[in-house]
């Protein structure tokens, strides 16, 4: 049965806003395009994988085996969080580290939802 959740239409839709940037945006350096298609293409597939439920079963697995990882998520979430803003200011605010940092979006939706699939466990009875 797929199962559609709230992270699914986050994933199609941060996928769609890259791929409407890389082609919106003609000029853009080709390598920055490249990789604004990369993460939309991802982005599409991890779409697909999170309707199935073989994704949020692989989650609880995962968090099963290895209960002091729980931290790891909130940990790439920090780092990429401050790692986008670094990057963006020390660049000045451009519009490529912008879009540079945005395709790096990706990591934080999925580290969200594997916090969101770990809270849900912890209240299952």
């Amino acid at each position: 049965m797929k199962r559609f959740t709230w992270f699914t239409f986050l994933y199609l839709a941060l996928g769609v806003c890259l791929t409407a940037i890389a082609l919106g945006y003609p000029n853009l350096p080709s390598g920055l395009q490249t990789s604004l298609f990369v993460s939309a293409g991802v982005s599409y597939l991890v779409c697909l994988f999170s309707t199935f439920t073989f994704w949020r079963e692989a989650t609880i697995r995962f968090y099963r085996r290895r209960g002091s990882s729980v931290i790891l998520p909130w940990l790439v979430i920090g780092f990429n969080i401050v790692w986008m803003i670094w990057e963006v200011q020390s660049q000045n605010w451009t519009m490529e580290a912008i879009l540079r940092a945005l395709s790096w979006l990706l990591v934080v939706l999925i580290n969200t939802e594997l916090i969101v699939i770990t809270w849900r466990v912890n209240s299952e009875p």
